[in-house]
């Protein structure tokens, strides 16, 4: 590190988190979780990773967080617009789009459905116990 001839007992304290350092992600989730209720938004009680706000006008909004990643989910695409928006306003965001893929899960959508599933989950299963070669039946 950095050191002062003579002034070997003094450290630093950093004022702000620097990416990569252990409290990083601390410092990003208090910041996160205050901009969000300051939105209005209510942490779960079930799952603090997931926030909802909901008003008479844009119904049910879910937002859900995984370490820097926030999924979005509403039925309006003003509201979307409005709370990617807000959070621009106080953190430098990139939008990926419409979701494909989250921790090990696939999502295909289209209009009036959706469809979630974990077919690569799935087909190990089906290899792991030797059963790949079997001819699928419906039920």
């Amino acid at each position: 590190g950095f050191v002062t001839d003579g002034q070997e007992h003094l450290v630093c304290r950093l004022k702000k988190s620097i990416y990569g350092l252990k409290q990083s992600s601390r410092c990003w989730n208090r910041a996160l979780d205050a901009q969000l209720k300051l939105m209005g938004f209510v942490q779960s009680t079930s799952d603090p990773c997931i926030y909802t706000a909901e008003s008479k006008s844009d119904g049910l909004f879910i937002l859900a967080v995984y370490v820097d990643d926030v999924l979005v989910a509403s039925k309006t695409e003003q509201k979307i617009a409005r709370v990617k928006a807000d959070l621009g306003e106080r953190f430098e965001l990139k939008d990926l789009g419409e979701l494909h893929y989250f921790l090990g899960v696939s999502v295909r959508q289209s209009p009036g459905e959706t469809w979630i599933g974990q077919p690569g989950f799935s087909q190990a299963f089906v290899e792991k116990f030797g059963m790949g070669e079997c001819r699928p039946v419906n039920t």
